[in-house]
């Protein structure tokens, strides 16, 4: 029988960004310096999803669904 996981609430954009940014700190530190790029830019990235998120009016809570 298969072992059932209780579900995990959703991670925080600020607390992913958060980590994205300490792992591109380490990265940098050992000379890894376009991976510690990249992983800013995803930081940056995932705070702007949710930034756009935000301001994007959702259709489903105005009784709308697509399909």
């Amino acid at each position: 029988m298969a072992q059932l996981h209780p579900i995990q609430p959703p991670v925080s954009p600020l607390l992913l960004s958060d980590r994205l940014i300490s792992l591109a700190e380490q990265a940098e530190q050992v000379g890894c310096t376009d991976t510690a790029r990249r992983l800013v830019r995803l930081a940056s990235s995932v705070l702007d999803e949710k930034v756009a998120c935000a301001a994007r009016p959702s259709r489903i809570k105005r009784g709308y669904r697509a399909g």
